[in-house]
């Protein structure tokens, strides 16, 4: 007989018949947590402790106690709970703490080795300065020696190690020159001024000059090449320049390689940055050294846009040139032999685009898919699962971390409940796989997703597709009159079924509403939204973002691709790449400018064969030639009326 898995709200029950006696409601724990989150111990009710979360009561009284807290009682709290995130944080807390109040000797005893945080390395090795210095200067100049800007913390130490000469005036050059190749030329600048021997003075007034007016590497001063090595600082330039403005960069370079007797290792350097900036180049600016460089260099994501271009213009030609340059494991991917096989089959040679087709039919992607159906052969879902029995997955139930999890879950922490779920899939990699499975029997499918990502499980195509939400989705597109598998392929995308997740503009949710456009279609549909918490709230954000779609299908007459474009980029730009287009459907996904947009269109079609297929439907296709169809609008604000035309 199979074992019945518990959810997530049963899985609590399951906790308490355990012995384990929480005392408090879910509600009058929440209460207790806030108030120890804001210091205020007199609201916080004594019966915590005998809470399950009682760990994340003590970590923010300990962390209200720093700096005065001592090294051994933080230790204390590690070994009376070893299982939880908690102790890494009041460890990074404590160190940070420690190093403000310029408590060296608690940061040595609290950290037995560097953290792993560029903050929390500088302050142990300040520390370090007074009792190992030989390791300070060491762990010091390796962190000293970055192109990007370093916290604050840092300033201590390195302020320590150039009084002390431990950093020269050599070493504070280099860091200059990494900070001007990777494009921070107000750090290279800043960095260069601590250049204070008189004798370094033409050399960083040149650093300025040639950030000012990169064309000054063709007159430098003899003061400065008797200084340095001129190889590593035009490497830095030109980087700098081909990142920033390639043309000047491209007309440049041949000049100041003419110039100067440069290694070769930096001259590849720089035709490495010509190469990958090559794609800002206008097609009448690139001459035949661009692609000489795009040839030598054979990276695929380099060549992608100039590919781009010939399969927009159906330059088929061009086409099977820019597919036969790229190397390594790139070559077999899914949508070179897919295009290999899209211009082979326009210039007549069959035989050579079906074999390039059933390459690229064996992939679980968008590419793959379509290369499928040319091929009429069934997607290739390579689909695996792990191998776990009953007792394992009925053992998992009582490890403390899940007990956690659930009791997170219960009080809507959902954040923390995912810090303590990929705390336990790291802390034990090996068990990934079975983490996935309880977590899918389980239902709660959002850790299911993240079990796959964390243990790099992609085949596990059940576990990261799961039917999550399945019957608010049917519920809404029923009412809409959309595809309920497409509104579950948008949140997959979006979110990975995390309700709470926040995107760094600002996006919220499931299918990640952006507030001003939940506002929008609320007043339209007569939705009572008020604020933008509330799209935290599946129903809410479901409810909105389906007739979201709905709106974004009927202003495109159905065309799927144009309305996930929409979805993602806006209708505005939408529109604009729908006036730009003349080819076929494939072709407009390739013509969409922003690389995010269109990874995110296959994406989605590629979900939604995916879960279609899973749930036992017969998939014919991945778009219809109903949803094919591309309106296109003679300009942004035209008043006439638009024109349909049918992309085969």
């Amino acid at each position: 007989m199979g074992i019945r898995f518990i959810r997530v709200l049963i899985s609590i029950w399951a906790i308490t018949s355990c012995g384990l006696s929480w005392g408090l409601s879910n509600e009058e724990f929440k209460q207790s947590f806030e108030s120890a989150r804001k210091g205020k111990w007199s609201h916080v009710d004594a019966e915590v402790q005998q809470h399950v979360l009682a760990p994340y009561i003590e970590f923010h009284r300990l962390k209200s106690q720093l700096p005065k807290l001592s090294p051994e009682a933080i230790q204390q709290f590690a070994e009376t709970y070893p299982d939880t995130p908690l102790y890494g944080w009041l460890k990074k807390h404590a160190t940070s703490a420690y190093g403000k109040a310029r408590k060296w000797d608690a940061v040595v005893a609290l950290n037995s080795k560097a953290p792993a945080d560029v903050a929390g390395r500088c302050i142990y090795y300040r520390a370090q300065l007074i009792s190992d210095q030989a390791l300070a200067f060491e762990g010091g100049r390796s962190l000293w020696l970055h192109g990007k800007p370093l916290p604050d913390e840092c300033d201590d130490l390195f302020k320590a190690m150039i009084s002390r000469g431990e950093i020269d005036n050599h070493m504070i050059w280099q860091r200059a020159l990494l900070s001007l190749e990777n494009g921070n030329t107000r750090l290279a600048k800043y960095v260069a001024r601590k250049l204070t021997d008189d004798s370094w003075t033409s050399t960083r007034s040149y650093l300025k000059t040639i950030i000012q007016n990169p064309n000054a590497l063709l007159d430098l001063p003899q003061k400065v090449s008797n200084r340095i090595e001129v190889s590593p600082l035009v490497t830095a330039a030109m980087v700098n320049l081909a990142n920033k403005k390639i043309h000047e960069a491209q007309v440049l370079w041949p000049k100041v390689k003419s110039k100067y007797a440069m290694n070769e290792n930096d001259i590849a350097v720089v035709n490495k940055a010509l190469a990958r900036n090559s794609y800002k180049l206008p097609a009448d600016q690139r001459d035949e050294n661009t692609y000489l460089r795009l040839i030598e260099a054979g990276n695929a994501d380099w060549i992608e846009p100039v590919l781009r271009e010939a399969i927009v213009a159906s330059k088929w030609h061009t086409v099977l040139y820019w597919t036969e340059s790229v190397r390594g494991m790139a070559t077999d991917n899914s949508y070179y032999q897919y295009w290999r096989a899209r211009a082979f089959e326009q210039l007549g040679d069959q035989v050579k685009a079906d074999a390039a087709y059933k390459i690229a039919a064996t992939q679980r992607d968008f590419y793959g898919f379509l290369a499928a159906e040319k091929s009429s052969l069934p997607y290739a879902l390579n689909s695996a699962a792990p191998q776990v029995n009953d007792k394992d997955l009925l053992a998992i139930d009582s490890l403390p971390a899940i007990q956690r999890i659930s009791a997170l879950w219960a009080i809507n922490e959902h954040g923390l409940a995912m810090d303590e779920w990929s705390y336990l899939i790291n802390s034990s990699p090996a068990k990934s796989g079975l983490f996935a499975e309880y977590a899918l029997k389980n239902e709660w499918y959002g850790l299911s997703v993240q079990a796959t990502i964390l243990g790099r499980h992609w085949d596990y195509v059940a576990h990261r597709f799961p039917p999550a939400y399945k019957e608010l989705f049917t519920q809404w597109a029923d009412e809409r009159g959309v595809d309920p598998i497409l509104l579950m392929a948008i949140a997959r995308r979006e979110s990975a079924f995390n309700k709470d997740a926040v995107s760094p503009v600002g996006a919220r949710g499931l299918m990640q509403m952006m507030p001003s456009t939940a506002k929008q279609v609320g007043h339209q549909q007569d939705v009572p939204y008020r604020h933008g918490d509330q799209l935290f709230d599946q129903e809410m954000n479901v409810q909105l973002a389906s007739s979201y779609v709905q709106t974004l299908l009927e202003k495109y007459d159905g065309n799927v691709i144009a309305t996930l474009a929409g979805y993602n980029a806006g209708p505005n730009r939408t529109d604009r790449w729908l006036a730009e287009s003349n080819g076929s459907f494939d072709q407009f996904i390739e013509s969409i400018s922003y690389r995010e947009t269109r990874d995110y269109v296959k994406a989605v079609l590629t979900y939604r064969v995916i879960f279609e297929s899973l749930d036992g439907d017969e998939v014919i296709s991945v778009l219809e030639p109903s949803e094919r169809g591309i309106t296109q609008y003679l300009s942004k604000n035209d008043t006439g009326p638009s024109k349909t035309a049918a992309i085969p």
